[in-house]
């Protein structure tokens, strides 16, 4: 070959090499791969990609190189709540299938005699309800505890004026206060009153004869007279001050027969 043709076929070498060069573009612009990858950036990178003309760090999660990493928008960057083992976790969190995560999902993550709640395991409950505990306790807050001791209550008997008969509210509320005296096993002093209308000395008779009547309806209902004495007080002790002439509803007040305790 003549030195003619070979400086021809360099020349035209060179101005192939010099239009690729010129056609190259600027980075972070880029055609393929290579662009991005013969960059400056590119080989202090290490790799480069060509994705939608432009140079980005990675196109897919692959190119990152590193299993806690993912790629977002081109750029690889750190997988949140990835984790090898539960010591990369906050707090209780627990590691599944590299993901930081609840302490439980289920009871079935917990050890036995705690339950999953709120992802969290925590103690068992005792109990759920009243019936999940022995005789005489009670379910509060998932514990087992003592019941208070339910304490009856004496009920005060009214009468009708210038009477000693038991209406059937009267007999209602000796029933309940029968049961009360034998459950606790007392004794108990029946106070009879009277409102003020009448003397002194009819009021204290007729007073005992209320207390009376209430005693023997008492022990009708199988309370012991052992457990009871009866006093009359008359008009001397008032609930409520209604004067000769009062109301009804007031002197009503005053006609009663009350309970205490011996």
């Amino acid at each position: 070959m003549s030195l003619r043709r070979m400086f021809a076929l360099f020349s035209v070498a060179a101005l192939i090499a010099l239009s690729s060069v010129a056609c190259r573009p600027d980075f972070p612009n880029c055609k393929t791969d290579n662009h991005c990858a013969d960059s400056e950036a590119g080989q202090a990178e290490g790799r480069l990609y060509c994705v939608n003309g432009l140079c980005q760090q990675c196109r897919t999660t692959a190119d990152c190189g590193d299993a806690g990493m993912e790629c977002r928008a081109g750029v690889c960057e750190e997988i949140p709540g990835y984790c090898v083992g539960t010591g990369d976790c906050p707090g209780n969190q627990v590691c599944r299938d590299n993901r930081c995560g609840p302490e439980c999902l289920s009871n079935d993550n917990c050890e036995e005699g705690y339950i999953c709640e709120g992802g969290s395991c925590v103690a068992e409950p005792e109990c759920s309800e009243d019936g999940d505990c022995g005789e005489g306790m009670r379910c509060r807050r998932g514990t087992c505890e003592e019941a208070p001791v339910q304490v009856c209550q004496l009920e005060t008997v009214l009468f009708s004026y210038d009477s000693s008969n038991l209406d059937d509210d009267a007999r209602s509320a000796l029933q309940r206060n029968a049961s009360c005296v034998q459950e606790r096993g007392i004794s108990v002093q029946i106070a009879g009153h009277a409102d003020e209308r009448g003397t002194s000395e009819y009021n204290i008779a007729l007073s005992e004869r209320r207390a009376r009547s209430v005693r023997n309806y008492l022990t009708s209902l199988g309370v012991s007279s052992s457990q009871v004495n009866t006093v009359g007080y008359g008009d001397s002790r008032p609930v409520r001050v209604c004067q000769e002439g009062g109301p009804e509803s007031c002197h009503r007040a005053n006609r009663r027969a009350e309970f205490n305790v011996r």
